[in-house]
């Protein structure tokens, strides 16, 4: 017969063995995980507002959850697909004119490689100190850069399966944290072990800042897309789904951002004579960059975060760096999460003492 030693013992390593196995088990769907409960938290204050028409809380989920579904996460992966294979296409399209070089046939291909390699031949001739830009060196680095390209967009688009098995976890996980809201408070009271009043301010800390990251960073990388693409396409400089498409994967990336794609183009656009054009790009991609860099911090700390511009960018800069497009979101919310609750944090351990 065990002593109450022996058994809280025994009730610890059952407790870490079975932990530690979920969390194995649970491992590869953490950022779906992630991705669901932060949107819940954001889309609870919804929830409370349908429940305070009547509605009962698994209808009210239901509902939420529906509404997500279809107005947000199948246009996303729509977006995603078609803008996936359009660039693929054009990539592939790209790397043809090498493989029909030595066919004879190379002049029958005038697609955007041979039109940049043109214009840069162009250039070059103009000016004695671009001489070291021959037509072979361009193609070379030409086509290290597109098969570079091509690789990372086929292999995206050979993981549109996962994504859409991820974005189905991320669904079923929005309406399971919804309906069981009242439990997931409650299991984090009893381990917390907060008063209502402190735990009703850690949990405005966390849909705050779950509502926050979501907005500052689709709001500012939709804007910036937007303005790019129609620039480049009234212009007659690119086809605007594609750039739309390409600037706003971009946008989420920090440093890069969505301004040097208008410079990109204003520097072809320069190089065809066109200097309006350059010109109008090159504000354009001014503009952008005054957003990414203006916009994005002022929306991360809108409302009541505390949270600097600068160590906003520093956690989005670490969570891309580790968890690659997911982390723009994921560090962000850690990161706010971390600057606003610690203090409640340590206020309650003074307390203690």
């Amino acid at each position: 017969m065990l002593n109450k030693t022996e058994n809280k013992v025994v009730r610890i390593l059952y407790i870490v063995a079975l932990t530690i196995a979920c969390a194995v088990l649970v491992s590869p769907f953490y950022i779906p995980i992630i991705f669901g409960a932060s949107l819940s938290l954001a889309l609870y204050p919804l929830q409370l507002k349908l429940e305070s028409k009547g509605l009962t809380r698994n209808r009210a989920a239901a509902i939420i959850t529906t509404f997500f579904t279809i107005i947000i996460s199948i246009p996303v992966l729509f977006f995603l697909v078609k803008g996936t294979i359009a660039v693929t296409q054009q990539l592939e399209k790209m790397s043809l004119q090498d493989r029909l070089k030595d066919q004879g046939v190379q002049e029958l291909v005038m697609d955007l490689r041979q039109e940049i390699i043109n214009i840069v031949h162009k250039f070059s001739a103009r000016y004695s100190f671009m001489d070291f830009l021959t037509v072979k060196k361009i193609d070379t680095y030409l086509v290290t850069v597109n098969n570079y390209l091509l690789g990372f967009f086929q292999d995206l688009a050979s993981g549109l399966p996962l994504i859409f098995m991820f974005l189905l976890i991320m669904v079923l996980c929005i309406y399971s944290f919804l309906t069981h809201a009242d439990g997931v408070r409650k299991f984090f009271k009893a381990l917390l072990g907060f008063e209502d009043e402190r735990m009703n301010q850690i949990i405005k800390v966390f849909i705050r800042n779950s509502r926050q990251v979501y907005l500052s960073n689709i709001v500012t990388g939709g804007i910036q897309s937007l303005i790019v693409a129609l620039a480049v396409s009234l212009l007659n400089q690119g086809d605007f789904f594609l750039v739309f498409f390409v600037t706003l994967i971009l946008s989420f990336i920090p440093v890069i951002g969505a301004a040097p794609v208008a410079f990109l183009f204003g520097l072809v656009a320069f190089f065809r004579d066109n200097t309006t054009a350059a010109i109008i790009l090159a504000v354009v991609g001014v503009f952008t960059g005054v957003v990414d860099n203006i916009l994005r911090p002022w929306l991360a700390s809108f409302g009541e975060s505390k949270i600097p511009a600068v160590v906003a960018f520093i956690c989005v800069l670490g969570g891309a760096i580790l968890l690659g497009f997911p982390g723009l979101f994921i560090g962000l919310l850690i990161g706010s999460i971390a600057y606003d609750s610690f203090p409640i944090f340590w206020e309650e351990i003074g307390k203690d003492r």
